[in-house]
């Protein structure tokens, strides 16, 4: 099969995949950025700082749990890492255009949340500390790639323990 016939098969594998009854977004689109920054923002950052309601939030946001993560069209995942002291709320998305995608989602949590933003006003592209309920929560968005792309890991970092949930809820 010719390359440009694989690339189309794929693509048209993806947007049925995303269907369910919505349009497909071109990867990569401004509507494909827009969606995962106000994923990040809505289940991630606004569950912060203690990630108790990370479950009733993503679900509010159309995600379904399966093998216990959080997990949206074909390749959005949230999660909760606990590490190092820290707890992390990470989303790793598919970002075919890298700085789009961290531009997007850094300007979707200023919007929703730049009155908490505690960071000097330049020099702050993929790193932003903001307080949440008296707590300092830091915004980390890091481009990654991989065999199969580019990808964005988008993470929320509050020191701390992760909340404990029960097993498949």
């Amino acid at each position: 099969m010719p390359r440009c016939l694989n690339s189309a098969v794929a693509l048209c594998a993806l947007a049925l995949a995303a269907g369910g009854g919505i349009a497909a977004q071109e990867p990569g689109s401004e509507a494909w950025n827009a969606k995962r920054a106000m994923l990040f923002s809505q289940v991630c950052m606004a569950a912060a700082p203690d990630f108790a309601d990370i479950d009733d939030r993503a679900k509010a946001a159309g995600m379904a749990r399966q093998n216990g993560v959080w997990v949206a069209d074909p390749e959005i995942v949230i999660n909760l890492i606990e590490h190092d002291g820290f707890c992390d709320c990470i989303m790793s998305v598919s970002a075919p255009d890298q700085g789009a995608m961290i531009d997007k989602v850094f300007g979707q949590l200023m919007t929703d949340f730049g009155t908490e933003f505690t960071g000097v006003p330049d020099g702050f592209a993929s790193v932003a500390p903001f307080q949440r309920d008296g707590v300092e929560v830091v915004s980390i968005l890091e481009p990654r790639s991989y065999e199969d792309g580019k990808w964005l890991s988008a993470r929320t970092a509050v020191f701390g323990n992760c909340p404990i949930r029960e097993a498949g809820k």
